[in-house]
């Protein structure tokens, strides 16, 4: 079984990391493909809607399964497998690697049977787990590496996710007056927490996955100190944006949003520059980014159907960009990198289906009258997507190449 070796730009490979099993030493082999089953619950029931198969309407359960489900299992198994390899420390412990499973499987099955305050254990347990995991590797005196000034937008997804994750049930102990909490703890969990996670990583992934540059690691030098505070700053106001949408104005929040993703990405990942060596993930990785903000732009524009935007932002960016970075890690770690800089049928089928689906999102909210037709599309087009990436990239992390 091969074992890849650290990529450039990550510290080097702890000798704990190297003797433990394949499901520790790269958690994403389990992480992933749990992902897309989260996924396929989560739009599988949408589908059966639209088809009249079912008359339970879950939009709730369809939220928690894509984002508590689908996205999380996807940033576990990136966080997992990538903090190791660039702090040159051990991989996570078995104990973790089960509750960060066992917690996204909790989360839905909850969701389903409507037990919202069970849903919500299992992301608060994933949330404490990560936050013990990134702060021990990035403060230990032993780590080799020191993360890149994005990598503040970590803790504070997590910390957003804690917040959102009491919010949402919080406010039923101070009265109804105050279900205002309950909006911005469903923001901050289904909004805030991946959009700094895509802040945060992608200050790293986003520059070395499409151009091969890795940022410098963060020191005490005034400019870096400047530069976290930025972050920070970012932080807050995207944080903010939140309330404001919940108690004076959705168009003045989403502007908010996408202000502070365009500025981030821009000037921390330098997302303006167009990916180079050549290769269609990584273009499809680029394009994603791009989409975050534009979608949130888009909502702010048209606030009568703000959804469409906000699904431009959810499908567009937080999904595709998923698929591709996953695709990148997979075709990475086991040995077909020479597909990276290539033209795989699969990479450009993914895309376009997403793409796809994130058209067919939208046009429910434009098109109410066609509504279920447009949702069925939608969750056709995404689960042939996922159908595509699990065909490609499944037997690759089952047989790696020696």
């Amino acid at each position: 079984m091969a074992t890849s070796s650290a990529p450039a730009g990550t510290g080097g490979v702890n000798s704990a990391l190297q003797a433990a099993p394949r499901w520790r030493r790269e958690p994403y082999v389990v992480f992933f493909p749990l992902g897309i089953a989260a996924a396929w619950a989560g739009i599988g029931h949408w589908l059966a809607y639209a088809l009249a198969q079912t008359a339970h309407y879950g939009a709730i359960f369809h939220s928690m399964a894509q984002v508590e489900g689908f996205l999380l299992c996807f940033a576990v198994g990136f966080l997992f497998t990538m903090i190791p390899r660039r702090t040159g420390s051990a991989p996570p412990a078995a104990w973790e690697m089960v509750v960060c499973l066992a917690a996204p499987v909790t989360t839905v099955v909850a969701a389903w049977y409507q037990w919202w305050m069970l849903s919500q254990v299992g992301w608060l347990a994933v949330c404490v787990v990560l936050v013990a995991f990134v702060l021990r590797r990035f403060l230990s005196a032993s780590s080799q590496r020191r993360p890149p000034n994005s990598f503040v937008w970590i803790p504070m997804a997590l910390a957003m996710g804690l917040g959102g994750a009491l919010l949402t049930g919080a406010y039923g102990a101070f009265g109804e007056s105050y279900r205002w909490l309950h909006d911005v703890g469903r923001g901050l969990l289904l909004q805030g927490v991946f959009i700094s996670l895509i802040l945060g990583v992608g200050g790293l992934a986003l520059p070395m996955m499409t151009r091969g540059v890795a940022p410098p690691d963060t020191t005490a030098n005034t400019a870096d100190r400047l530069a976290r505070f930025g972050h920070l700053l970012a932080a807050a106001v995207l944080v903010a944006s939140f309330f404001v949408q919940a108690t004076s104005s959705v168009m003045v929040a989403l502007w908010m949003r996408a202000g502070v993703v365009t500025v981030v990405l821009l000037v921390g990942a330098e997302l303006w520059r167009p990916p180079l060596p050549a290769g269609w993930n990584r273009r499809s990785i680029w394009v994603s980014g791009w989409l975050l903000p534009i979608g949130f732009v888009i909502a702010a524009l048209f606030p009568a159907n703000f959804q469409a935007g906000l699904h431009v932002s959810f499908i567009g960016g937080f999904a595709l960009l998923t698929l591709a970075v996953s695709t990148h890690v997979v075709l990475g770690h086991c040995g077909y990198s020479s597909m990276l800089v290539g033209r795989p049928w699969q990479v450009a089928t993914i895309a376009i289906l997403t793409l796809a689906a994130m058209v067919a999102r939208a046009m429910m909210e434009f098109d109410y009258s066609h509504r279920l037709h447009w949702m069925a599309c939608a969750a056709v087009f995404f689960m042939a997507a996922t159908g595509v990436w699990v065909v490609f990239l499944l037997p690759k992390m089952l047989s790696p190449v020696e």
